[in-house]
C-alpha cells in the first residue's frame, strides 16, 4: 500500500478574492502557533494519507495541541504513529497540478493539518512514551475522577489480557469537522485489514482524550471571537474543539475532566457572553463500540 494513498478530499470555500491586508493585519489573522485564526475563509483543498517520515514535526506539533506540557516524548509518540502507517491519517493540503509531491525545496513537515489514529497502549506498554501516556492518565485519573473511573482506569491500565487503544483525533482550528467522517472511515477499513491478518488491533477499551473548554454562564448561545467553533449547546456549559466528538460522551463506561489552565498558553479564552477555561475530557469505551462511535460522530457532523 502507498503511502501516499489519498483517502479523500475536503473544500473550503473562500468568501471573496479581495486583495490581502497590510502586513500587520495579516500577522494578527495568526496565533502564537503559527495557526490561523482570522475571520476569512480561505480556499483549500485537503486529503488524507498515510503518514510519513516527513510528517514528523507537524504531527509532534499536533501532539502538543492535546498533551501540551504534560511529561511525554511527543517525538517519540510521533514516531510509533510513523511506524505504523498502515493505520491511520494525516490531513494534508492538495498539491496544485504541476507541483511535484517530492519537491526538495519542502519536506512537508509544516504541511500536517490533522491526525487520525489509534495506537495500542497495552501492546506497547515497554516502550518508553507509551509508559509516560500510561502514568499520566493513571495520575489524571487518581486526581480528577471520580471512585468509579478512578477504579476503572487502573483496571484497564494494569491487566494486559485487555487490549487498550488510545485514539488521537487531533487537527488545526478552522479545519472543518466533515473532514473526520472520511479520516475515521478509512480508520475503519484499516482496522479491519489488521485484523484480518492477525495484528494488535483488537481492543477491549478504548480511551479517548478530547479537547473542551468550560464556559462561565449557561443558558447562552456562544460565539468565540476571531475562532470558527460553535460547538456548544444551549444548555451546555462544555464547548467541544472537535465537534464530532461531542455525542460519544453518553457512550462512555466512565469519563472525567481535567482542568488545563495551568499548561495552556491562553488560561482563558473569550466569547461574546464569558471566558471559557481549557480542559481534557478523557472518555473510556468498550472497544466493541468503535463502530458505533463512529456512526454517532458521523451523525453529528451530517446534523449541523
Amino acid at each position: 500500500m502507498s503511502n501516499k494513498k489519498n483517502k479523500e478530499v475536503q473544500k473550503e470555500s473562500s468568501e471573496s478574492e479581495e486583495e490581502q491586508d497590510s502586513g500587520s493585519e495579516r500577522d494578527s489573522d495568526f496565533d502564537s502557533d503559527g495557526n490561523f485564526v482570522g475571520d476569512k475563509e480561505l480556499q483549500a483543498d485537503f486529503e488524507g494519507r498515510n503518514p510519513e517520515d516527513c510528517d514528523f514535526h507537524g504531527i509532534k506539533q499536533l501532539l502538543r495541541q492535546l498533551f501540551l506540557k504534560s511529561n511525554v516524548d511527543l517525538g517519540a509518540l510521533a514516531q510509533i504513529i510513523i511506524s505504523q502507517n498502515y493505520i491511520g491519517s494525516v490531513v494534508k493540503q492538495c498539491l496544485d497540478d504541476g507541483q511535484d509531491d517530492d519537491d526538495d525545496d519542502d519536506d512537508g513537515s509544516d504541511g500536517v493539518f490533522g491526525i487520525t489514529t489509534v495506537i495500542n497502549i497495552t501492546k506497547r506498554k515497554e516502550e518508553h512514551c507509551i509508559k509516560q501516556v500510561r502514568q499520566l492518565l493513571t495520575a489524571l485519573a487518581n486526581d480528577n475522577a471520580d471512585d468509579r473511573a478512578k477504579a476503572l482506569v487502573n483496571k484497564i491500565l494494569s491487566d494486559d489480557a485487555n487490549h487498550v487503544g488510545l485514539v488521537i483525533n487531533e487537527r488545526i482550528l478552522n479545519i472543518p469537522a466533515a473532514i473526520s467522517v472520511p479520516l475515521f472511515a478509512s480508520l475503519q477499513n484499516e482496522l479491519d485489514k489488521a485484523l484480518k491478518k492477525k495484528m494488535p488491533y483488537s481492543f477491549q477499551y478504548l480511551v479517548w482524550i478530547c479537547k473542551t473548554y468550560k464556559t462561565s454562564e449557561n443558558n447562552k448561545k456562544l460565539r468565540l471571537i476571531k475562532f470558527n467553533v460553535y460547538f456548544i449547546d444551549d444548555e451546555s456549559e462544555v464547548l467541544f474543539a472537535n465537534q464530532e466528538e461531542k455525542p460519544l460522551v453518553e457512550e462512555a463506561l466512565a469519563s472525567f475532566d481535567v482542568d488545563v489552565t495551568e499548561q495552556a498558553e491562553l488560561s482563558q479564552w473569550d466569547y461574546d457572553g464569558g471566558a471559557m477555561t481549557p480542559c481534557r475530557k478523557v472518555l473510556i469505551f468498550e472497544g466493541s463500540k468503535f463502530n458505533q462511535l463512529v456512526r454517532l460522530l458521523k451523525e453529528e457532523v451530517e446534523n449541523v
